[in-house]
């Protein structure tokens, strides 16, 4: 019955999808998120919307000379998806952490920013990570960190809630074992009572990061990378929590 209707569809508007029909995609599997979760052979699109979908013969009659006319091969098409919490999709400034998956490759792109900073630069890194994509399954903590970068203050900017620092960074902003967790923050520690780098919420504003100040031009071009790869994803739409005036 749902494979009729859809075709009915498609046959109805064939005489004016067939005049203008931009794209006929056909020889796939169509989830169309109907009530019934039902799946086509093939869809129709003019003016970057679907006109038509059904089965593969009643949609590619809707095709003219002009229309582009694509074989899925049996492969799966789905509406676009909406991420509702995105802080980023990658990249942006400082060291980028998007795609490490172990420690040893977060401390390998911090190593690499030290050797190009000079002594006391403070190194920080994008925020566009989580220590789940990691095969150890856990934070670089303070101690982990000390080693890579010994006397450069290391931030790293783990989501929108947490920065994990190394000694010198914490050294540079005066956070000590006798320091108090703020309101509405917690400085972890190790089981020897010494902060361990991880500083939540509200425990960051002890911490000024340096700003990096972008042109509006130069924002744009970030933000249109970030769509072009979330656009290779099939995500369509996106919301962003904590974003700034400016952006």
């Amino acid at each position: 019955m749902q494979t009729t209707i859809l075709s009915l569809f498609a046959l109805l508007g064939g005489v004016a999808a067939a005049q203008a029909t931009d794209a006929v995609y056909w020889n796939g599997k169509i989830i169309t998120v109907d009530p019934r979760f039902s799946t086509a052979e093939a869809i129709a699109i003019r003016g970057g919307r679907f006109t038509a979908v059904g089965k593969n013969e009643d949609i590619r009659r809707l095709a003219g000379t002009a229309t582009r006319v694509v074989d899925l091969h049996g492969k799966t098409v789905v509406p676009g998806l909406e991420d509702s919490h995105l802080h980023g999709a990658g990249g942006g400034p400082g060291v980028d952490l998007s795609d490490t998956r172990s420690l040893a490759d977060v401390y390998a792109r911090i190593r690499e920013r030290v050797q190009h900073s000079k002594p006391g630069d403070v190194i920080v890194s994008n925020s566009d990570w989580h220590e789940a994509q990691l095969k150890e399954q856990r934070l670089p903590l303070r101690r982990d960190l000390d080693p890579v970068s010994p006397e450069n203050p290391v931030v790293l900017v783990r989501g929108g809630h947490e920065f994990i620092l190394n000694s010198a960074a914490l050294a540079k902003w005066h956070i000590e074992k006798a320091t108090a967790s703020p309101e509405g923050g917690q400085i972890s520690r190790y089981p020897d009572g010494e902060p361990n780098g991880e500083l939540i919420d509200r425990a960051r504003t002890l911490v000024a990061l340096p700003q990096n100040r972008l042109t509006p031009d130069q924002q744009i071009e970030s933000w249109s990378r970030q769509f072009r790869k979330l656009h290779a994803a099939g995500l369509t739409s996106i919301r962003q929590p904590g974003i700034s005036l400016d952006q």
